[in-house]
């Protein structure tokens, strides 16, 4: 069974590199633009909750970390979303040119199947972790009179609606193949009996 295993997933890897490259296509027909709008969203309201904590916050060890983390974050984010961007464009050409092939068969049957609990326990804690220090440095900033506070609850909204915003471009993220797929009138290949192996089971 590992060497059935190995080996299909070895075919994976090879079929992946030997991809037939699209010739260049418009952005303007970039599938899902909305939920990779939702993720550089996110990352710029990460952005301004961070500059928020390092520019109100006291002169704390945790305002220093709030800025960091919530920053890079955010940054992260928006890059990711970039990222992902010019990904779907190259995938939904090759999609239109040559079609999918077997990697992409499993990869919708892997989004169809149910995602590891684990998967959303780390995203909550993440999310929990950022959430709580821009509510630290809230806390903190409290005393210092109206402005600052209403600044910092501003810069925890932003913390918290960016939570939600990656949370739905997370979901929608991982469909798009599946529903591009399907609103184009596209019919994935059946999946090779030896690759059953690696398929998630239904």
């Amino acid at each position: 069974m590992d060497d059935d295993v190995r080996r299909a997933r070895d075919e994976v890897v090879n079929m992946v590199a030997l991809r037939p490259s699209p010739a260049p296509a418009d952005p303007r027909t970039l599938p899902g633009r909305h939920d990779l709008r939702l993720a550089v969203a996110a990352g710029v309201l990460d952005l301004l909750a961070a500059v928020a904590a390092v520019l109100l916050g006291p002169d704390w060890w945790i305002t220093s970390a709030a800025g960091v983390v919530v920053g890079i974050t955010g940054f992260n984010t928006v890059v990711d979303g970039v990222r992902e961007a010019r990904r779907r464009v190259r995938e939904a050409a090759r999609f239109r040119e040559h079609g999918p092939d077997e990697a992409d068969t499993l990869a919708v049957l892997r989004v169809n199947a149910a995602a590891p609990r684990w998967i959303a326990v780390v995203a909550a804690l993440r999310d929990l972790l950022l959430t709580a220090l821009v509510v630290a440095v809230l806390v903190r900033v409290w005393p210092e009179g109206t402005p600052a506070r209403v600044v910092m609850v501003a810069a925890l909204a932003c913390r918290l609606t960016a939570a939600v915003l990656v949370r739905r471009h997370a979901r929608r993220s991982a469909r798009w193949q599946r529903d591009f797929l399907r609103a184009e009138g596209i019919d994935p290949p059946p999946l090779p009996a030896r690759w059953r192996v690696i398929a998630p089971r239904s």
